[in-house]
């Protein structure tokens, strides 16, 4: 009855444990606040729940989301997600018969949409650097060439200039930038005029993960088949159409709370690497670091009441954390909790 070429297993699952501190889900530590939130859903209230969205409505909104973030609208897809922007690539550059390639260690949806889509993909392990080269790209014939910037787990930003040539292989080249809000620098700056450049984003990191809100960014035929592809505006519902449109009303607080993560991001930083911890330079809203005992830190750190993330099982990263940014409060805890752990003179 099912699949015989998919590992039917677990879900994608985290710690259920009680916590003082969350960090482990790459999630903003801040919400939205209640007045914002009450104008919102007096906004989605306003709405015929039993009417479907109707594409003349996602056109409007689009117009005007894309406005706030200083794009034309024939350039821009609004997704279920960060993650439909990734399956949004494999569907319209990918399926049988077609090759893509996956740089590791990396997020793990890609593997699984190649899967999904019946994607024949090549998966280079890069370890903990991320730095792919032309040299795992060209001359490869891949209809489908994946980057993700700044990458998570490691933190940092791809080379623009590699993307530049990977463009020139006239692949789709799909860059997932789910953590922009915390970089500020994107590949779409210096390369949107190539017709083959699409961009992944989500609204999920810098504070709206509940409401799973994502966009791309292409030229208009990539855009055009991304949205065929998604059957737009169907994939949405009235509340992220509201979401969107009212993206004025929310944009403010999620550059403060993205500001304040980048002010902690390197406090957490300075912190591990003062303490012999081996952190990454991070350009997101976390920061990975090495350590010989990174079981018995993150189980002592899970009791300690702190989650975060234990990557040692992704390619390349065999002794490797992660943890989210969170507030002042919550990176204290960490912070106590590492040197708890370390013990005297660390």
């Amino acid at each position: 009855m099912l699949r015989k070429d998919v590992e039917f297993k677990t879900s994608f699952t985290v710690s259920q444990k009680p916590y003082r501190a969350k960090l482990d889900q790459n999630e903003s530590p801040y919400d939205l606040p209640e007045e914002v939130k009450s104008y919102l859903m007096e906004r989605v209230r306003e709405v015929a729940w039993n009417r479907y969205p109707q594409p003349l409505t996602y056109s409007e909104v689009k117009e005007r989301f894309a406005g706030e973030i200083g794009v034309e609208p024939e350039r821009v897809a609004l997704t279920f997600g960060g993650d439909q922007t990734i399956l949004s690539a494999f569907l319209v550059a990918g399926g049988p018969g077609r090759r893509a390639v996956i740089f590791e260690p990396t997020y793990p949806m890609f593997r699984h949409y190649a899967v999904a889509t019946g994607t024949e993909a090549d998966v280079v392990v890069l370890g903990e650097d991320y730095r792919p080269d032309p040299s795992h790209f060209k001359g490869k014939g891949y209809h489908l060439i994946n980057f993700v910037s700044p990458n998570n787990p490691t933190g940092n930003l791809v080379d623009t200039e590699v993307v530049r040539e990977a463009l020139e292989t006239g692949a789709l080249v799909f860059v997932d930038e789910a953590y922009y809000p915390f970089a500020r620098v994107s590949v779409w700056d210096d390369l949107k005029d190539y017709p083959n450049l699409m961009v992944g984003r989500s609204l999920s990191k810098s504070m709206l993960a509940g409401m799973r809100m994502g966009y791309v960014l292409s030229s208009p035929e990539v855009i055009g088949a991304v949205e065929h592809m998604n059957f737009a505006p169907y994939n949405l519902t009235h509340v992220h159409l509201v979401l969107f449109r009212e993206y004025s009303v929310i944009k403010p607080h999620l550059t403060r709370g993205a500001d304040t993560v980048i002010s902690e991001r390197e406090r957490i930083t300075s912190f591990l690497r003062d303490v012999g911890l081996n952190p990454f330079p991070s350009w997101a809203n976390f920061v990975m670091f090495r350590t010989d005992r990174h079981r018995e830190m993150y189980e002592f750190l899970a009791d300690y009441g702190v989650r975060i993330r234990d990557v040692s099982g992704l390619p390349g990263l065999s002794d490797h954390l992660r943890v989210t940014v969170g507030r002042p409060e919550e990176n204290d805890l960490f912070m106590a909790g590492v040197k708890e752990f370390l013990g005297p003179g660390e």
